[in-house]
């Protein structure tokens, strides 16, 4: 008797999600031959907005400002804001952290294995940022320096969290953390020159392994370069670099936008500890291209159209672009083919890339009816 029990409300179950869905569909076909395509679309684009049974939501808050989102060089260990607040979270092993900061922070910058955060904070008195490092598991470790820095300027820590890197006055420097360091010069700027030196640079830092990519320029035209730390050396990669920004993908490799406005290239930068890095010359991309993370396919990238609404796109190289039949806020690439994304309403919301037959007919519904609404 138990086990048709059990059958029945099974039955029960699967014949409500099955209702649901019909009903959505019933209704749609309603609006649609009482020509109410709008209403029509409200439906569902809420439908195609709504967070899937199988996501983890992250988060269910909507803060005040925008989050910001950094990962690891593996994409498995993330760590987000939330006014004044950082989460740090283990995808892999499930580890997770919150650390109360002392405001809400202007930027923030994740070492390459994911352990420790650099992060400035707004000086509303004094003008420029605050830096300081935290252990993103070990809520007491906390280092402040002494030095003021113009806010959104080049920052990273290292992989053992002992080190801080910088720009300050046209200088690199670094500073051991702990009670009694101090920031020391490590770099002129000369070394690390500008496609247009008068004027104002600006200079990024990102960690690879234990070494640092940094960029020098200012609106669309940086120089890339790689700074090895124990042999102070800094090379140049590349001239042609439109975004300072990296692309992580698997530990070894990312990707950098290169070329110039107008004619775009995706550029993969290999490296391996103790080498210098590789550059290639790049696939070319179109402009809503440029914000995208690979995918596990082979030469396949996720990205979004920025449109409204906003929708998460594959595309592959040389072949077709393929949305995905759901639609967010904001979007930011992990391991495999996991995405995190922000939904409309602004939960977080860790997801992949898998969708149903349902998920599929409701998109086909929402582009027959945004035809008709369109004339």
């Amino acid at each position: 008797m138990k086990f048709f029990f059990i059958v029945f409300v099974l039955f029960i179950s699967f014949n409500n999600c099955q209702t649901k869905h019909e009903s959505l569909v019933s209704e749609i076909e309603d609006l649609i031959s009482k020509e109410k395509y709008e209403k029509a679309l409200v439906l569902l684009q809420d439908r195609l907005s709504a967070i899937r049974s199988n996501a983890e939501i992250l988060s269910k808050n909507k803060p005040n400002q925008p989050r910001l989102f950094a990962l690891s060089e593996d994409r498995t260990k993330i760590v987000w804001t939330e006014n004044k607040t950082l989460y740090f979270k283990d995808l892999v092993n499930d580890n997770r952290n919150s650390i109360e900061l002392k405001l809400r922070p202007d930027s923030i910058q994740i070492s390459a294995n994911g352990n420790y955060v650099a992060i400035q904070y707004p000086l509303k008195q004094y003008g420029g940022c605050a830096l300081f490092g935290y252990s993103t598991m070990d809520s007491s470790l906390e280092h402040e320096s002494i030095v003021h820095i113009p806010c959104k300027t080049g920052m990273a820590i290292s992989n053992s969290g002992d080190l801080l890197l910088y720009f300050f006055e046209n200088q690199l420097f670094i500073e051991k953390t702990g009670k009694s360091s101090k920031p020391e010069k490590f770099l002129s700027s000369d070394l690390f020159p500008s496609p247009y030196p008068k004027l104002k640079i600006h200079y990024h830092i990102s960690p690879i392994g234990n070494e640092y990519l940094v960029w020098s320029g200012v609106g669309g035209a940086y120089n890339l370069f790689f700074l090895n730390i124990e042999s102070k050396r800094a090379s140049l990669l590349s001239k042609d670099i439109v975004l300072p920004k990296f692309y992580y993908h698997n530990g070894n490799s990312g990707y950098v936008v290169g070329g110039k406005i107008g004619d775009l290239y995706f550029k993969e930068v290999l490296y391996h500890q103790g080498k210098s890095p590789s550059i290639n010359r790049g696939i070319p991309i179109v402009t809503r291209e440029a914000y995208s993370w690979k995918l596990t396919g082979k030469d396949e990238f996720i990205t979004t159209n920025q449109n409204d609404p906003n929708q998460p796109m594959k595309w592959k190289v040389s072949g077709k672009k393929e949305h995905f039949p759901f639609f967010i806020e904001r979007l930011w690439g992990v391991a495999g083919d996991k995405i995190v994304y922000e939904s409309r309403k602004g939960e977080l919301v860790l997801d992949d890339l898998t969708f149903s037959e349902e998920d599929w007919k409701v998109y086909e519904y929402f582009k027959k009816v945004r035809k008709m609404n369109d004339g």
